[in-house]
């Protein structure tokens, strides 16, 4: 009879350790992030630790990779058969693995519809669209691209805000005065990715692509060659010599030039004249950022935005109560005090996607952000129109990184800008070396 006990009484030991085991195990969580500075990451690991705190039933495993490694790491863990459940990344990678159908587009749809999709911008959306619908990813932030320009100087003159291409070219005509080391505009003439990005704007405003929809090669379109013989049209009025993201910014820091091609990573910098900073060109205009707005769209046949948007998207093959607690990650990392806070960790490089966000008084309650007041959510507009070379009517072309790697936009405006080419033979030229990079 004491033994029958005895194993009644092993039985029922087991069985509730088994039930406190279950009822306590935790269900963890990969995310992997490019923000691999170390203070960005400490931020990261801090929202985890909160996300873990209300959800007690997952843990989340914060693992920091190098952008250029994501495609090798992420190939190491499909042999491995071990994938994250949660990654943020850049629009071009995800875009690369929803086309080999590797993300989970189902739960990617889900977190964007409880966040609310009308509540994304929607050039934002579109840089991670799905061809066949839908969405790869869930735009999380990103920078924008366009003309910073001096509001007071143009006041003076008299002239239109430079959004378009006949005012743009104006302008720059007025304002050189290459005796007086003033310049009309920097953009990019150098063989460089500066160059490549201020030289795209053009591009995308006159409907002028790489690609055409089904993937061809046409750098050597008639409105290639147009925008090709404007840039060097515009590139007289910049100064001497190839020119690059340093000399715009150092050039418009110090008051040399009215007009100047950069990304809102320059946002930080127009407000250095608080610390006394010195440019390589001379100190900082008073007042800068009062005098400063940004022409984020630019339009001839039709407006156009660059820019560079990164997401976060959701791996197939996982198991059902990781997935549940990825998309329950996701929506925290896009919400509220939590979202703001990574947003913080680069303010002006980092912008929100979210309409309501970027009009949050607590997002605006930074140190770089609040010095430009209502221009900051201004600025976030620009993810409506947002595009880039490679994105041809949702369709992306991963074969770009063949002619980003070597330059050869670059490489072709120096072609006309210092060694004095025509257009039509720059962009056949451009033409030829692009198809060799792809061969």
């Amino acid at each position: 009879m004491k033994r029958k006990y005895l194993v009644l009484i092993s039985l029922v030991l087991v069985f509730t350790l088994a039930f406190s085991f279950n009822a306590f195990a935790k269900t963890e969580i990969e995310y992997w992030t490019t923000q691999t500075e170390q203070e960005r990451a400490e931020v990261i690991r801090d929202i985890a630790r909160r996300f873990e705190e209300d959800n007690p039933n997952y843990t989340v495993n914060v693992v920091t990779v190098q952008e250029n490694d994501i495609p090798t790491k992420l190939a190491a863990g499909m042999a491995a058969n071990k994938l994250p459940e949660i990654v943020e990344m850049g629009a071009e990678n995800i875009l690369k693995l929803g086309a080999e159908g590797m993300i989970d587009t189902k739960s990617v749809n889900e977190v964007i519809e409880v966040i609310g999709r009308d509540d994304f911008y929607d050039g934002a959306l579109q840089m991670l669209k799905n061809p066949e619908g839908g969405q790869f990813g869930i735009p999380m932030h990103g920078w924008v691209q366009g003309i910073w320009y001096r509001t007071d100087l143009f006041e003076e003159k008299g002239l239109e805000p430079p959004t378009s291409w006949d005012n743009i070219l104006k302008a720059a005509e007025e304002f050189y005065n290459p005796d007086q080391q003033e310049y009309g505009i920097v953009i990019g003439t150098n063989k460089d990715s500066y160059a490549r990005q201020t030289f795209t704007q053009y591009a995308l405003s006159n409907n002028a692509r790489i690609f055409d929809k089904d993937g061809n090669l046409v750098f050597n379109s008639p409105e290639m060659v147009e925008t090709l013989d404007y840039y060097n049209q515009l590139a007289q009025f910049t100064p001497p010599g190839p020119n690059g993201w340093r000399d715009a910014r150092d050039l418009y820091l110090a008051g040399r030039v009215p007009m100047m091609m950069y990304s809102t990573y320059i946002m930080d910098d127009i407000g250095l004249e608080r610390t006394g900073y010195e440019g390589e060109k001379g100190s900082i205009v008073p007042n800068l950022v009062d005098k400063t707005a940004l022409a984020n769209k630019l339009t001839n046949k039709t407006s156009a935005t660059f820019g560079q948007i990164v997401g976060l998207t959701l791996f197939k093959g996982n198991e059902e109560a990781k997935m549940n607690g990825a998309k329950l990650l996701a929506q925290y990392l896009m919400s509220d005090q939590q979202y703001i806070d990574y947003l913080h960790m680069a303010p002006g490089g980092m912008n929100p996607t979210r309409k309501s966000i970027a009009n949050d008084d607590r997002y605006l309650d930074n140190e770089v952000i609040e010095v430009w007041g209502d221009k900051a959510a201004d600025i976030a507009q620009a993810f409506e129109n947002i595009g880039k070379f490679g994105y041809v009517e949702g369709r992306v072309f991963p074969k770009i990184g063949n002619i980003t790697s070597q330059f050869i936009v670059g490489s072709t405006i120096m072609k006309m800008t210092e060694n004095g080419w025509e257009a039509e033979r720059a962009a056949e030229w451009g033409h030829e070396e692009m198809q060799d990079a792809l061969d």
